[in-house]
């Protein structure tokens, strides 16, 4: 027997056809181990240029083998979306499983290790491969390496100069940031996204090699290190997405054994379609009206019995979805399980919000490289009128690792804030650095403030933290080149010297700070055209 949808897929004189014949990737040795498989076989297949996922179950007891099927087309060219971005970013990524084993490689990882193929490292033991021996030549046990103790440990590390190595043997100085991967719960492993610094650490050797005031020349090279974060939320993100593309096959795999009839399909990615639009174009919310609007989407899920609705709700608040959406979705899809089709919704949105998330950092990358080539003649930058919230919205985005590891942020934006005549990337440099330095002072704990309002002719951003302030033998010296209380090897005193540069020189600003042992505040004045 087969429904009219099965028939569509494989012609109308499907009954009585064998399955091994209609369904490529099925020979006997496949159909044997179906009829094994006690939990359902899953198996995709392409037909007739559409991808679908077949779930195959066994019920001895009619002797039939049950076949429930689902079109993946729009998913497959998703993931496959990510797949080019994965191969075009310039960074080394490649992930391993718990035992230490390489399970993906982008193109930029082979070809920075010297390899030919991905093939050469996929089931590789990767620290044995190419991190086997410390900077000072000393063997490298796997046990004490940072990447493994680290996802081990369902952290995340950064690792800013250790030596690799490449197939042929020779050692490169590398700079690297390791993140678990997690399914359901569980530890499955970890992404490392690394890049060369070897051309980096050279020029850095020069600049203190040479007179510090008379090395500004060259400061465009020593900004390099400004790439870490957009690199870092580029891995970030990849990571997620692979855990996500995971998280949307077993979804879907699930909404389809929940009895989710074939035409139902076509309004549901209507409903995605028009909420993926929505969700480009998020409500201005304080967070006042986005917890009304959740606990709204709360009662409504909990009086429909919906499981995880605290989970599920804040979600639907960002994307756009309110009562009357959810109403809309239950009456028109009245047939399905409503929880596993918000789930399918939220998750297939996030995904795609990750993958943009990863090409947004990858522009960003290459806006910083113009930032850093253009350093030392700014008036050659372009100008443009930028949307200062946007910009520091985005650098929380990209520092957000740090963020998440107990400082609060706090954020109280002028919503009649006009534009600014400026380069984007290099304001957004500035935020960066601030950002950063204020998240570094505070140590695990405390709470950043960012306010923006107008002043005259003037935008004021203030960035304010709780940690223990400048001391006041060192305050007229935090501008000058070079200058860093961190220690050797861990800044290159470049920070709020280049904060300085960009909002004098190019901006026509002003900055200024106060700091007492409760904090520190930095106001950024910036002139409106």
């Amino acid at each position: 027997m087969a429904n009219d949808a099965a028939r569509q897929v494989f012609g109308e004189d499907l009954v009585g056809r064998c399955w091994i014949d209609l369904c490529p990737g099925i020979d006997s040795k496949t159909w044997n181990n179906i009829l094994k498989d006690k939990e359902g076989f899953v198996l995709e297949a392409r037909i007739a240029e559409k991808d679908y996922i077949f779930t195959h179950r066994c019920d001895f007891e009619v002797d039939l083998v049950f076949v429930f099927g689902a079109e993946i087309t729009k998913q497959k060219e998703a993931e496959e979306m990510v797949r080019l971005l994965l191969d075009s970013t310039g960074e080394g990524i490649y992930a391993v499983d718990l035992e230490g084993n390489c399970t993906f490689a982008n193109p930029a990882c082979v070809k920075i290790l010297g390899f030919e193929k991905d093939s050469d490292l996929l089931g590789q033991h990767m620290h044995n491969l190419i991190h086997h021996t410390r900077i000072n030549g000393e063997p490298y046990p796997v046990e004490q390496c940072r990447i493994y103790k680290a996802f081990h440990n369902n952290e995340g590390t950064h690792v800013d100069d250790e030596v690799m190595f490449c197939a042929n043997g020779k050692p490169f100085r590398a700079e690297y940031w390791s993140f678990p991967i997690e399914r359901d719960g569980q530890l499955q492993g970890c992404v490392v996204t690394f890049v060369d610094i070897e051309q980096r650490r050279r020029v850095e050797e020069e600049l203190r090699q040479s007179e510090k005031m008379a090395a500004l020349g060259k400061l465009s090279a020593g900004l390099t290190h400004e790439l870490n974060n957009p690199a870092a939320a580029a891995g970030r993100a990849a990571s997620q997405l692979i855990e996500g593309f995971d998280g949307l096959l077993s979804n879907t795999i699930e909404l389809a054994r929940s009895g989710i009839k074939p035409e139902m399909w076509d309004p549901l990615i209507d409903f995605y379609k028009a909420f993926q639009k929505r969700a480009s174009e998020p409500l201005d919310l304080s967070p006042l009206q986005a917890s009304d609007l959740e606990n709204e989407l709360l009662d409504w899920l909990e009086s429909h019995d919906i499981e995880d609705g605290w989970d599920i709700a804040p979600i639907l608040v960002k994307i756009g979805i309110n009562n009357k959406d959810l109403e809309e979705i239950s009456q028109t899809l009245s047939d399905v399980p409503l929880g596993k089709v918000l789930v399918w919704l939220c998750k297939n949105l996030d995904t795609r919000e990750l993958a943009g998330t990863v090409v947004h950092s990858t522009q960003r990358m290459s806006e910083l490289v113009g930032v850093v080539k253009s350093y030392s003649h700014m008036d050659r930058a372009k100008e443009q009128y930028v949307d200062v919230h946007k910009g520091l919205e985005d650098t929380l985005i990209i520092l957000g690792h740090k963020l998440r590891r107990g400082i609060e942020v706090k954020l109280d934006f002028d919503k009649e804030l006009p534009r600014v005549l400026t380069g984007g990337s290099e304001l957004n440099q500035v935020w960066t650095n601030l950002i950063d330095n204020s998240v570094s002072a505070m140590g695990e704990k405390g709470t950043l403030n960012i306010k923006t309002y107008k002043d005259n002719n003037h935008v004021t951003v203030e960035i304010s933290d709780t940690g223990p302030g400048i001391p006041e033998e060192i305050q007229s010296k935090i501008f000058d080149p070079f200058f860093t209380t961190k220690e050797v090897g861990e800044g290159t005193g470049l920070g709020l010297d280049v904060v300085r540069r960009i909002i004098t020189s190019r901006c026509g600003g002003e900055v200024d700070f106060k700091s007492s042992s409760e904090g520190t505040t930095f106001y950024i004045r910036l002139p409106i055209e």
